[in-house]
């Protein structure tokens, strides 16, 4: 009988501590990265806590910015958050066995077909064809919109990265899309952990700026889009309701399964302004001088409509709707991913 040492066996009976040792090694790393950048001035803020679920609040990566090794760790904390893990099955299934040979990973061992035959198997894999995720990404002027810590613009980037770590963690391809007044520069969808960098980079160095139009923006998009796949809309949907609308149930008409992210300012939620206020449109510059309190009332009617109309005309045909406010955490967004991917896989 062939032997494998037993210092390579599992261990059974022992319960997993709450921060588990690869997620201390994960935080230590950050440590030095961030010293290594000479951002030390940040290490107490990001280091005060171990539970990795606290960088799920956007206002904590609004202080110290996104990294790979931050998205990471939100990633981890919304993992570390559920009950099961959504990774389960999603990306491999079980074909058959073979026979161990000497050199093979051994957490493949087959340890029940062991006990009932004194041999030993190695449990073989047959990969899932590989999903595509297209971010789209709205990056006019509107985004650069924020009363809080952090800007739509900056929610967007940070949720934009953390989904894409997710997809690349489950070794799917994920993509990014900038669209504003024209559809914008794209970086076609790769499975590589250094492709989430250029996907930042690409978003840090094209800021919010011009105009919007959704509607022209997607539709050239749609049309480039050659795969079918998943595509996630981040966008405050500030245009015209119905070439918008029309414009992303093109998408669901080309076969895509689509999620559309609608991204809030509290402000623009709940109106909290008080006194004569200045409004100003980022876009086009016009000036407008209110009581808030005049028309408080009406403004939120309004925006419950618009997102009802959003809500209906999205969803009466598959497309997943959520609203995201910037001062809310992640775990939101990154649950409507998950399950759109797994109706997407059935």
């Amino acid at each position: 009988m062939s032997h494998v040492p037993s210092s390579t066996s599992p261990t059974r009976g022992k319960s997993a501590s709450p921060i588990s040792s690869a997620m201390r090694s994960l935080i230590r790393k950050l440590r030095r990265a961030l010293t290594d950048g000479g951002a030390t001035h940040v290490i107490t803020e990001v280091m005060r806590g171990g539970n990795p679920q606290r960088y799920l609040d956007p206002s904590v990566l609004a202080r110290v910015g996104i990294s790979p090794l931050l998205a990471k760790l939100v990633v981890e904390g919304f993992i570390n958050g559920l009950h099961q893990s959504p990774f389960h099955g999603f990306s491999v299934e079980f074909a058959d066995h073979r026979e161990y040979v000497p050199g093979d990973d051994l957490k493949y061992l087959d340890w029940h077909l062991f006990a009932r035959t004194d041999n030993y198997y190695i449990k073989r894999f047959e990969e899932e064809t590989n999903l595509r995720c297209y971010i789209l990404l709205d990056r006019s002027a509107s985004m650069a919109f924020g009363t809080g810590s952090i800007t739509k613009w900056d929610y967007s980037c940070f949720l934009a990265t953390c989904l894409a770590y997710l997809i690349t963690k489950q070794q799917d391809a994920a993509g990014l899309a900038l669209f504003g007044a024209r559809p914008g520069m794209i970086v076609p969808p790769r499975c590589r952990s250094t492709h989430l960098r250029q996907m930042m980079s690409l978003m840090i160095n094209n800021p919010p700026s011009g105009t919007t139009d959704v509607s022209a923006s997607l539709r050239a998009i749609t049309l480039g889009l050659k795969r079918r796949g998943l595509v996630v809309v981040i966008s405050d949907l500030i245009d015209d309701p119905e070439q918008t609308l029309r414009s992303i149930r093109l998408l669901r008409s080309h076969k895509h399964d689509v999620i559309v992210f609608h991204v809030q300012d509290d402000a623009e939620a709940n109106f909290g302004f008080d006194g004569a206020t200045l409004f100003q449109d980022m876009e086009t510059g016009e000036e407008l001088e209110i009581d808030p309190s005049a028309v408080r009332q009406t403004y939120l009617e309004r925006m419950q409509q618009l997102c009802a109309f959003y809500r209906k005309g999205l969803t009466e045909i598959g497309i997943d709707y959520e609203i995201l406010n910037t001062r809310e955490s992640y775990d939101q967004a990154l649950s409507a991913y998950l399950r759109r991917r797994k109706r997407s896989r059935k």
